[in-house]
């Protein structure tokens, strides 16, 4: 419509400025009749590019009015999985129900099935790489990739279209939402903290995070069970708790008289089940407390136990080194 709307509008200021020859040209006795019909056929015309420009805005409002007032419900059933009935109606409900893309962003089963989409897709670009290494040819290695980028894109139009959603709307909620952090949690078996789980931890988590992080890094370091815990490097441990927003954080270094290690610091948070969780905020913390093995929770004799995690929200990383330093 903005094309036409463009002409139109145009088309009305052509016709004034005739209107304005035609009006000129009766001043003049020889120019008087063609001054009038100029004049008239000129207003003629733009009083209907007018009233046609009116009426074409006019439904564009009410188009657009009634998208917005008239946008259906959206139903969820008893699975939390959310359905959409694009063209056929729910028993029990007045009419179809459509599920938008923000009522997708934390519900686990999407977010399992985008998980399930991405390792699928990550599997056929291996493949891809594979049949590439073995094809030189350039006409050859474009028929595989355009024939592994088809194949790729169809996975994604298809849990697209199994969540109800658009393949734009599904693209930019998995980069706007915690998504991929979800997925590395569910790869290592770990859980996820989310900021609301952080904001919501009391201090008494805290100490008893800080606690086990304590209890285990000294006994990893007492047995040197890691290239990281290397006790003909590094003496003693040393622990600390600090906050930053809303967040509690632990961490923990090993001291040397000329070395230290860095910090790795933990957000803290207490999950739903009760469990307490610790999140390294970076991948180097990750590392270091893996080192001694595939874990995906910990606990030191007499200590407390504490589940690994993924952190799905945002660190303000200078912050965090201010205090830690």
């Amino acid at each position: 419509m903005n094309v036409v709307t463009t002409i139109l509008s145009l088309a009305i200021v052509a016709s004034s400025i005739a209107v304005l020859v035609g009006l000129v040209m009766l001043l003049f006795r020889s120019r008087r009749r063609k001054g009038a019909r100029l004049a008239a056929g000129s207003a003629f015309s733009a009083l209907v590019c007018t009233a046609t420009l009116g009426v074409i805005l006019g439904e564009e409002t009410a188009d657009a009015s009634g998208g917005k007032g008239s946008a259906p419900l959206v139903l969820e059933n008893a699975s939390d999985r959310m359905e959409t009935a694009s063209a056929a109606t729910v028993p029990g409900s007045d009419g179809p129900t459509t599920t938008t893309a923000s009522q997708l962003r934390n519900n686990a089963e999407a977010i399992g099935q985008w998980c399930e989409m991405k390792a699928a897709q990550r599997t056929l670009s291996h493949q891809r790489d594979a049949e590439l290494d073995t094809n030189p040819s350039e006409e050859a290695r474009k028929e595989i990739t355009e024939r592994y980028g088809a194949l790729q894109q169809e996975l994604t139009m298809n849990l697209a279209s199994q969540l109800g959603i658009k393949e734009w709307e599904l693209n930019k909620l998995s980069m706007s939402a915690p998504w991929p952090t979800y997925c590395r949690a569910k790869s290592k078996g770990w859980a996820v903290v989310t900021p609301e789980l952080a904001a919501e931890t009391s201090r008494s988590d805290a100490k008893e995070a800080l606690a086990a992080l304590k209890a285990f890094y000294g006994m990893s370091l007492k047995g040197g069970r890691s290239s990281y815990f290397d006790n003909s490097r590094y003496a003693a441990v040393t622990c600390r708790r600090k906050a930053v927003d809303d967040q509690h954080l632990v961490g923990c270094i090993l001291q040397s008289f000329s070395n230290p290690s860095s910090w790795d610091v933990f957000v803290v948070g207490r999950l739903q089940n009760g469990q307490l969780a610790v999140a390294p905020i970076d991948g180097l913390a990750s590392s270091h407390i893996t080192s001694v093995g595939d874990l995906n929770s910990f606990q030191a004799p007499n200590a407390p136990r504490a589940r690994l995690a993924e952190f799905a929200g945002q660190i303000d990383q200078s912050a965090v080194a201010a205090l830690f330093d």
